[in-house]
């Protein structure tokens, strides 16, 4: 049985699925083990005459993938009879290398690190897309840091921004978010401490053959090679001890939640009452089967999509990891890996379509001119008030504490009315008190702003450099 995603349109098609495969996973176990022999040999604690062998015997296209599934359930995890085949294979070769292979290690050693080089090879990946996104909207917010729209709170109306402000805080997330993931994928931890993670074998074997010698030292050293040999950097043993999972979990939600985020407001301004994005278009893409009118923003419906599964994916991997027990958890353990992996894959799969999407974002300021419009100037009502109140006050015919209830009663008759604000302010209040081209300036909501060019300036400033 294969899973070709035909139920999961997130990553279906996507280069962070076959990153994150049955065979990238596997792939992963053996590179483990091969870089084991290798820092063995390197180290001098096996012959190099073995190297011939494990490399003949180290892709994984060469091996049964659905006999090794099918044999999994019998000792619960897949390194069992991966591990058997490899040492077949190996012994076919050579048959005094085999001894060599998962010398001194266990299946923990193997699975945890695995997971690791998926988590470095799917997550370097995801960093690149992360950054050009991330370039492509810096680029974007700059360009609209004056384009004014209405801004909404709780789903309403509420005052003019820029929609370069908006895309700013897109930029603030998503970079903030890679920073960190960055951060995380720079310190992935190589996993080794044999049966219970006391690295007994090895301990007894270094006692025997160097007793003058902190056996100790000797493990770690050669742990050290290892972790050269795959990329990842020497740690001490975290059999028990799950953060590092939940490191590198929450690092790659960050990611998805987000994307999640400009997603959300893209679905809203997309459609067709608002008008005011498009994603870009592809031959095939966001066509309706029953309604040919219709063109679905499905890049954003992804990356909902996908901030929902990988909630779901982070929550099961709390379960297990809460389910820890001892040196090895009985179940828990086996709970991480699916919700790890699959939280790795939509993680790429999300960086891809964010790529894409914002590669090709359409933006109809108009559109965006015409929303604000809706409310017409009972929008600026509070900054007309805020602004004449005190001025009319200082009028002497008018008495303290009235002057913001006499402004608004004539906004708002003028506004019920039709008539024009500002020539009925300039007419209605104390003669010389206000213009009308001072009241007109007050109505611009380009004006309205607040810093919000001064904030798009700030964030790609903070963000330029690292995305390129």
């Amino acid at each position: 049985m294969y899973d070709f995603g035909l139920l999961n349109p997130v990553w279906a098609g996507t280069r962070a699925a076959e990153l994150t495969s049955d065979t990238a996973f596997a792939q992963a176990m053996l590179d483990v083990e091969v870089g084991w022999c290798a820092a063995q040999v390197e180290f001098g604690t096996a012959p190099e005459s073995i190297t011939g062998a494990v490399a003949a015997a180290a892709d994984i296209d060469d091996y049964d993938l659905v006999a090794i599934a099918n044999a999994t359930p019998d000792g619960a995890n897949a390194l069992i009879p991966l591990l058997s085949a490899m040492r077949d294979k190996v012994a076919e070769a050579d048959p005094d290398a085999a001894v060599y292979v998962h010398r001194g290690a266990t299946s923990q050693d193997i699975i945890d690190t695995a997971l690791m080089l998926l988590a470095a090879r799917v997550g370097n990946h995801a960093l690149q897309q992360l950054k050009t996104s991330v370039h492509q909207l810096i680029n974007l917010a700059e360009q609209h840091a004056t384009t004014v729209m209405i801004g909404r709170s709780l789903d309403q109306h509420a005052q003019p921004i820029s929609f370069g402000y908006r895309v700013s805080q897109w930029v603030e997330a998503l970079g903030s978010a890679g920073q960190h993931l960055e951060t995380v994928l720079n310190n992935l931890p190589l996993q080794w401490g044999g049966a219970v993670g006391t690295s007994t074998w090895w301990v007894d074997y270094f006692r025997a053959e160097q007793p003058e010698t902190d056996p100790m030292a000797l493990v770690n050293h050669q742990r050290d090679l290892l972790a050269e040999q795959l990329g990842l950097v020497a740690a001490s043993v975290w059999h028990a001890n799950r953060i590092p999972v939940t490191t590198v979990a929450q690092s790659a939600f960050q990611v998805v939640a987000a994307a999640a985020k400009l997603a959300n407001d893209v679905l809203t301004a997309v459609q067709a009452e608002q008008a005011e994005l498009a994603e870009p278009t592809a031959p095939g893409r966001g066509g309706s089967s029953a309604m040919p009118h219709k063109n679905n923003p499905v890049l954003s419906i992804r990356l909902k999509t996908a901030a929902q599964v990988a909630a779901g994916d982070l929550n099961t991997l709390h379960t297990g990891i809460i389910a820890n027990t001892a040196e090895r958890a009985d179940g828990g353990w086996h709970t991480e890996w699916a919700a790890f992996r699959d939280l790795l894959r939509t993680t790429g799969a999300v960086t891809e379509i964010l790529a894409e999407l914002t590669a090709g974002l359409e933006v109809f300021p108009d559109a965006m001119r015409g929303n604000l419009e809706i409310h017409g100037n009972y929008l600026m009502l509070g900054r007309i008030t805020q602004w004449l109140g005190p001025v009319v006050e200082a009028h002497e015919d008018i008495p303290q504490g009235t002057g913001k209830q006499l402004v608004q009663e004539t906004c708002q008759q003028a506004i019920a009315n039709g008539d024009d604000l500002a020539e009925t302010l300039a007419a209605k209040l104390p003669e010389g008190v206000v213009s009308v081209s001072a009241v007109n300036k007050v109505l611009d909501p380009s004006g309205y702003m607040g810093g919000a060019a001064s904030i798009v300036a700030e964030v790609n400033s903070r963000y330029r450099k690292w995305s390129t």
